[in-house]
């Protein structure tokens, strides 16, 4: 088979491995028909076929995209992505087939690798501009040297070479604002600018002059990375699939949505929304730990005014049990524990008060011995006022 190839094919190993899977290939003539023949007629008549089904009912064996701009035919390369192992242009009108044969075939009996497969699929058309609609079966016959103009490299990947690339199908289709938006880096500069403007783009789909608005943000988004990205094809896959679904997207008011006020995340680019995240981060992390803070003086409160009526020693491990809370908070409360002993009415005017603007930690801690001596003279002296 390898001497039946096509010459301007250099060491054709990956597409002989390719083509040994098949008994029989479907093959679709150029007067339209097709059928299920014996892969030799294929090898022995190459020019009566227009195209070839590699992927069949039963495997997936290559990753196909179709391209129908001409201008979009290296945006593999721009992307990132793996050299395709066969580059197939139609002499007459310049559409393009890209494929990427695989080292091993993806079994359809398998969801979960079917899933995967697919997943990678829909993410490459999404980032080079290929033809959503193409169904990734059959492709242009690479053999035909009379119809296409090929480009042959010998090589063919497994789909772990392509799990960077791949963009969440949950996220992208996700018409709602309702949900949490993950804008964090994905160490791809396509990926992350195709993220950011995809769901600026679902707020505004709706707008007449769409495009504009795309090309704008597009720009400004670019400027974040140290090297800009050609957005051409990224910003044609967002504007097709805003105007396709623009009817779709649901429309969100400015209420906000946690306990800390905080109002969603729009519009910000990738900097500037990290930023963001981290502060929000900081005020929340700092609102926990007051809480947290006044329900311990809290427990403490009412630890030492039932070790009171109980007529029980004020100790920190007594305090602890009581409130049951550890020793060590217990001792690291020691400030509030010297301003509750020292309330001698027993009563506490503001615990808000009190537990924030207490010392966590004290910076003189109570000696036990005179801690035990300091706050018994106060137990007598609240026995004396409860009696």
């Amino acid at each position: 088979m390898n001497k039946i190839l096509p010459n301007s094919f250099q060491r054709p190993k990956e597409l002989y491995k390719t083509l040994q899977r098949f008994n029989k290939i479907r093959l679709y003539s150029t007067y339209g028909w097709n059928n299920i023949l014996p892969i030799k007629y294929l090898i022995k008549n190459p020019n009566k076929y227009c195209q070839i089904q590699l992927n069949t009912g039963h495997q997936f064996n290559a990753i196909i995209m179709d391209i129908d701009d001409e201008d979009l035919l290296a945006e593999w390369s721009v992307v990132g992505l793996p050299t395709p192992s066969i580059q197939t242009i139609n002499k007459y009108n310049n559409k393009a087939h890209l494929v990427w044969l695989l080292n091993s075939p993806v079994s359809k009996k398998s969801k979960k690798a079917v899933r995967y497969y697919k997943a990678i699929v829909n993410s490459i058309k999404l980032l080079i501009g290929a033809d959503q609609a193409y169904q990734n079966h059959q492709t242009k016959n690479f053999l035909n040297n009379e119809l296409y103009r090929v480009t042959y490299n010998d090589l063919a990947y497994d789909l772990a070479d392509f799990r960077n690339f791949i963009v969440r199908d949950d996220k992208y289709k996700s018409f709602g604002e309702d949900r949490v938006l993950d804008l964090s880096s994905t160490g791809s500069r396509h990926i992350d600018l195709f993220n950011q403007l995809r769901f600026y783009g679902y707020k505004i789909a709706r707008y007449k002059d769409l495009s504009e608005k795309l090309e704008h943000r597009a720009e400004i988004l670019n400027e974040q990375f140290e090297s800009p990205i050609k957005p051409r094809a990224i910003i044609k896959s967002v504007y097709e699939y805003c105007e396709e679904n623009k009817y779709n997207f649901r429309k969100t008011d400015n209420t906000t949505t946690s306990a800390m006020g905080f109002k969603k995340i729009k519009n910000l680019s990738q900097i500037d929304y990290r930023k963001e995240v981290a502060e929000r981060q900081s005020k929340s992390a700092s609102r926990t730990k007051d809480i947290k803070r006044i329900k311990t003086a809290s427990k403490i409160k009412i630890a030492l005014e039932i070790l009171i009526r109980h007529k029980t020693k004020l100790t920190y491990t007594n305090i602890a049990k009581q409130a049951r809370i550890s020793l060590s908070t217990a001792k690291r409360y020691s400030k509030i524990v010297e301003i509750f002993s020292k309330k001698n009415d027993g009563v506490i005017s503001s615990l808000r008060l009190i537990a924030l603007e207490a010392e966590e930690r004290s910076t003189k801690h109570i000696k036990c011995c005179c801690a035990v001596s300091y706050i018994y003279e106060f137990q007598l002296f609240k026995v004396k006022l409860l009696n």
